[in-house]
């Protein structure tokens, strides 16, 4: 697992997603575990930017499935900013009969997070319905009345209609008083502005949209986020995104002011420092290492930093604490930067409005050197990016621009193996490997090794030879995971059980040992069938070079031929050289892709690619 699995990405969530659930199938066979026969949403935003939802679901559940997805609702709110009320709960069971759920089965929790540590004071509802079987409907329907906007004078509302659902009858009423200007937008669904009713207050102004969806399409491995491209309806009282940058900027910058300890540490940290990169380099290692990860959305803290004097008294904080300390020591030596408000997922572009959807994360932009930085991926040296946050459109909030973030390329995200092999007399293989990575791949390799610190070498070992069906023992060798001003590489040694019958005939594959074993692992990464939606991909190259020496006593009568391919933005190539009884085999694989942005194209030219992989990957060493 990458490093977005030692934090939690989404530390600034605004976007109302309808959630569902159901496995992966053909098309043909798809059928989602039920279908919603009403979702209604009526959102009155005030004058003061304040906001009143009042949402009515009825639900038929379709399949065993979805009882266990949709017998219990859990509707999530922050109890400092909004109050949330069920106002009507019941099952409507295939006979007809109405159970209403109970008070005492309407119950408020803790809302938490499993994936880092949580400060919040996010609530959760949770309606558990009576008598849930396949033909039931379930029927709800509650109020959220946010009585404190996140930015004085400001809202931003948006609801997705996902493509995995089935929708009889959706639809959106939206409302706001004369005193207050809001845009809103319909994207694939009937409707617009329309005449306000008698009895609304003079000024009125008032949308409504309809959607329905009678087929539903199953879920896609990687497909972008809702927000790319999934029929919604967007509301916001930001005139532009200049007015979203001030916004955020009129909230966090002024808590970047540096104090004497912040001035105190930048001077300690940059001390002999020649180059402005190099300062840069120091205050950011430090932030990323000794500031940790913790959530603190508490009120409006979803969106306001805490002060700096305090993230550095505590030694903690969120994605927005660490861009406010990193700025301030920056502010401290003189250098200018500004945050940069990212989606850390799947999102690949921004909508036409001025939202807060898709942005949940913020990093660092330092202007004078042309360069991001995320100081809460811990194991991403200066310069690299977590795949999460690569090739995005972010929003400068100190100059109201919208820049990208830099794309992954094979030049920089990158792994190369070199391995030495010596097969014994009795099939057995003693070996090393020294990997080195960049990029996004040194990011995940540094965090996956993070991990490994103070397990069993025996236990680790087993559990990497596994993968490719190999057995043994071994060794792997790294240096502090964390140490990100020294070049990453990893070194193992290993020892293999038989490989290949000794006396022959026999033949063996090229074996991996405790090589990252980047080719195998990609053999198995065969493309979906069908896709219909785009997916988020990356750019990368991995070099594979190992040399293997058999006993003197053995006659090599064949090894593999070389293969050359070439689609679309992939590349793939495989020598094999002998010398006496020492064989040398070289296999890389280029993805250079221009976008981050894959189509059902990409997965043809991934499938032309596997074909040929997969079956070099089973070519052999015959020998005697």
């Amino acid at each position: 697992m990458n490093s977005s699995a030692l934090r939690r990405a989404l530390c600034l969530a605004l976007t109302v997603l309808l959630g569902w659930l159901a496995p992966w199938s053909a098309h043909a066979s798809y059928q989602p575990s039920a279908t919603w026969l009403q979702r209604t949403d009526d959102v009155h935003i005030r004058a003061d930017a304040s906001t009143v939802q009042t949402v009515h679901w009825v639900i038929r559940i379709d399949t065993e499935a979805g009882v266990t997805n949709f017998a219990e609702r859990r509707l999530e709110f922050s109890s400092s900013l909004e109050t949330l009320d069920v106002l009507e709960a019941f099952t409507l069971t295939p006979d007809g009969k109405r159970l209403v759920v109970a008070p005492d089965k309407i119950r408020t929790m803790e809302a938490y997070d499993e994936g880092g540590p949580d400060f919040s004071d996010a609530k959760v509802k949770v309606v558990i319905f009576p008598a849930v079987t396949v033909g039931a409907q379930l029927h709800l329907r509650y109020r959220s009345t946010q009585h404190t906007p996140f930015f004085p004078g400001h809202t931003s509302w948006t609801v997705h209609y996902p493509p995995g659902v089935k929708f009889e009858n959706a639809r959106v009423d939206i409302r706001h008083d004369p005193g207050i200007d809001v845009k809103v937008q319909g994207r694939g669904v009937a409707g617009g502005r329309v005449e306000a009713r008698p009895d609304e207050a003079p000024g009125t102004i008032r949308y409504a949209f309809t959607f329905r969806q009678d087929k539903a399409s199953p879920p896609e491995r990687g497909r972008v986020e809702l927000s790319d491209f999934a029929p919604a309806v967007h509301v916001t009282t930001f005139a532009d995104r200049a007015a979203l940058a001030a916004a955020y900027q009129a909230g966090a910058h002024p808590k970047t002011e540096p104090t004497q300890a912040v001035k105190a540490l930048a001077e300690e940290l940059t001390q002999g420092a020649t180059t402005e990169r190099d300062k840069v380099r120091r205050l950011y290692n430090w932030v990323s290492r000794h500031i940790r990860y913790v959530s603190m959305e508490v009120g409006a803290g979803g969106y306001i930093p805490h002060s700096v004097q305090s993230i550095l008294d505590h030694r903690y904080g969120d994605c927005k604490d660490h861009v406010v300390l990193l700025e301030s020591l920056l502010r401290a030596v003189g250098i200018d930067s500004t945050p940069a408000l990212v989606n850390s997922g799947r999102a690949m572009r921004l909508p036409e409005l001025a939202l807060l959807t898709p942005f949940n994360h913020v990093i660092t932009y330092v202007p004078s050197l042309n360069l991001y930085l995320d100081s809460t991926a811990r194991f991403a040296p200066m310069g690299t990016l977590p795949e999460e946050v690569i090739d995005k459109p972010v929003l400068l909030t100190a100059t109201g621009q919208v820049a990208r973030t830099p794309k992954s390329s094979p030049t920089t995200d990158f792994t190369h193996t070199r391995a030495w092999m010596q097969v014994i007399d009795t099939g057995e293989v003693w070996g090393s490997a020294l990997a080195v990575y960049g990029g996004t791949e040194e990011v995940d390799s540094r965090s996956a090794q993070f991990d490994n610190l103070g397990k069993q070498a025996e236990d680790l070992a087993r559990g990497y030879l596994s993968r490719f069906g190999e057995t043994g023992t071994g060794d792997i060798e790294v240096d502090d995971p964390l140490d990100l001003d020294k070049p990453w590489k990893v070194e193992s040694t290993f020892e293999l059980d038989p490989v290949v019958n000794i006396p022959g005939p026999s033949a063996m594959a090229i074996p991996v040992g405790l090589a990252p074993g980047r080719m195998k692992a990609l053999s198995t990464s065969r493309p979906i069938s069908g896709r219909r939606f785009e997916s988020a991909c990356v750019s990368a190259r991995h070099r594979e070079e190992v040399e293997i020496r058999l006993p003197p006593k053995v006659r090599i009568e064949r090894i593999p031929v070389d293969v050359n391919f070439t689609q679309g933005p992939l590349r793939y190539s495989a020598t094999y050289r002998r010398t006496g009884n020492v064989v040398q085999v070289t296999r890389e694989i280029v993805a250079d892709r221009a976008s981050s942005i894959c189509t059902a194209r990409d997965d043809e030219d991934w499938a032309a690619l596997l074909r040929v992989l997969q079956r070099d990957l089973r070519g052999q060493v015959f020998v005697r």
